[in-house]
């Protein structure tokens, strides 16, 4: 038997020795990038446009009405490490562009997490007039208690009123996140419209999560925490929950967020997840990641955004031109980052 097992081994490392000089690998390796991308929804052609070093658009399958999808793909001259070390940082996302606040909530924030904050004069008064419709983002119940909050504001000075909004509206932040950290997206509520039916970002999110076929064919485990939420991550995953302002089609936005990191191959995969914005759009979900490509790294993005503004009549129309802006926003996002890793002249 030690003889037959000496032999296993002795045979094991010529085959070895044999495979490396013939340039053919002994053992099964991960997948290759090229088949992540063909996951992803690349085909031949766009992956082979990789080389030319530009961005790489493509088209997703949409699931509804209300949905804008895109892809993006960027090969750079830079090391995995150098780009999944920047993929990794928090706050704020450094794909991020036109942030002018941001900062992380915890089990034990509470509304001054998110003092920096403020109503402008004019949101402040579109969140005390709102109703159901897509000016504001509320529930049914939150138009309720802003109804009965403006009352309490009768011959208060104006300054004071924007202020005691910004403070209203930052309660209600916060409530929306502890009710997501506490039930997922099943406990996202609503928002109210006027002639159509709620908005519901919890199908919506739960719509993308579904559509991800990365996830589903490479990280399954995760997927289903991702869909199960608030269900335990699995080994290796970290979260975080990011809060930001920025603007939003000329208006300021306050946006929550949910974000993941998980390690890939020595690169990194990053789930995000806005499960609110107050206006513009409902919700959406980001799926990032890089991976090593010949002698540089590969990044990509899936972003599913939902707005009831491309939706009704000419769909079509206002999906084309949603899926452009789209698109130039996430051309924004890698620029970024090529700045920041010093690839870009600009």
């Amino acid at each position: 038997m030690l003889r037959k097992l000496k032999h296993a081994v002795a045979s094991a490392w010529l085959l070895g020795i044999i495979f490396i000089l013939l340039g053919i690998p002994a053992f099964a390796e991960s997948p290759g990038v090229e088949e992540v991308l063909g996951v992803l929804g690349m085909d031949k052609g766009q992956i082979a446009e990789l080389e030319q070093g530009q961005p790489v658009a493509y088209a997703l399958s949409e699931g509804s009405a209300d949905e804008l999808a895109v892809g993006l793909v960027w090969y750079l001259p830079v090391s995995l490490g150098k780009v999944a070390e920047q993929l990794r940082l928090q706050d704020p996302d450094p794909l991020d562009v036109d942030v002018s606040a941001h900062g992380i909530l915890t089990g034990h924030s509470g509304a001054g997490s998110l003092a920096p904050v403020v109503l402008s004069k004019e949101e402040a008064q579109a969140m005390l007039d709102a109703g159901p419709g897509d000016e504001f983002n509320l529930s049914a119940n939150e138009i309720d208690k802003v109804k009965t909050f403006k009352q309490t504001l009768k011959r208060t000075p104006q300054r004071a009123i924007e202020d005691a909004a910004g403070e209203h509206f930052r309660e209600i932040l916060l409530q929306r996140y502890e009710a997501y950290r506490r039930g997922g997206t099943n406990a996202i509520a609503p928002y109210a419209r006027k002639e159509s039916t709620d908005s519901k970002p919890s199908l919506e999110l739960r719509q993308a999560a579904n559509a991800s076929a990365i996830l589903s064919r490479y990280f399954p485990v995760l997927h289903k925490a991702w869909l199960d939420y608030p269900k335990a991550l699995p080994p290796g995953a970290s979260e975080v929950y990011p809060w930001v302002e920025k603007d939003v089609e000329g208006r300021p936005a306050a946006i929550l967020r949910h974000r993941i990191n998980m390690d890939w191959n020595g690169g990194v995969l990053v789930l995000t997840r806005e499960f609110y914005a107050p206006h513009s759009y409902n919700s959406s979900q980001w799926i990032t990641g890089c991976l090593p490509y010949r002698e540089g790294t590969v990044v990509f993005q899936q972003v599913r955004s939902f707005t009831d503004q491309v939706a009704g009549a000419a769909s079509d129309v206002k999906h084309l031109l949603g899926r452009e802006l789209l698109k130039d926003k996430m051309l924004k996002s890698f620029e970024r980052l090529c700045v920041v890793l010093g690839q870009c002249t600009r």
